[in-house]
């Protein structure tokens, strides 16, 4: 299925971390699936890059038990009153991924708490698997997960 070109380079802005956005995840081990508000970028692949507090609501909620993915949705909502839904799974980034990552994170948006990675902050990266754009009048539009990844 090919896209619009537009419509998939805005898709990509929109997720790219300058908007607010929230997560939720499916696991409910913890008690707090969710929404959470987290900070976040993407990486060169379109992989959301995902900033929290080491041990705060939304760290527990990412963080699988026995090292597993834990499955989860990234909600940007989009200046026209849709969002972007945005699903796969999550991995807690340990040494040495954790620092390539926060260069990424760093080189689209320097935030202080990167310099805390490690220590009191910690970065997930999801794998996307599915990319939906809700728009105000409540229409969906799938977007094919490789087409977002390549724009």
């Amino acid at each position: 299925m090919t896209q619009s070109t537009d419509l998939v380079a805005l898709v990509r802005t929109l997720a790219s971390g300058h908007v607010p956005a929230t997560i939720q995840v499916s696991r409910r081990a913890s008690g707090a699936g969710g929404p959470h508000p987290v900070r976040h970028a993407l990486d060169r692949a379109g992989s959301p890059l995902l900033l929290t507090a080491v041990d705060s609501p939304a760290d527990r909620a990412l963080t699988g038990s026995d090292d597993y993915d834990v499955a989860t949705v990234l909600a940007v909502p989009a200046p026209d009153g849709g969002q972007l839904w945005i699903s796969g799974w999550s991995t807690r980034l340990r040494d040495p991924l954790s620092r390539a990552a926060v260069l990424e994170f760093a080189a689209r948006h320097p935030l202080a708490d990167l310099l805390d990675v490690g220590v009191g902050h910690v970065l997930h990266r999801m794998d996307v698997a599915e990319v939906h754009l809700e728009l105000p009048d409540g229409r969906w539009i799938e977007i094919d997960p490789e087409e977002y990844a390549a724009a």
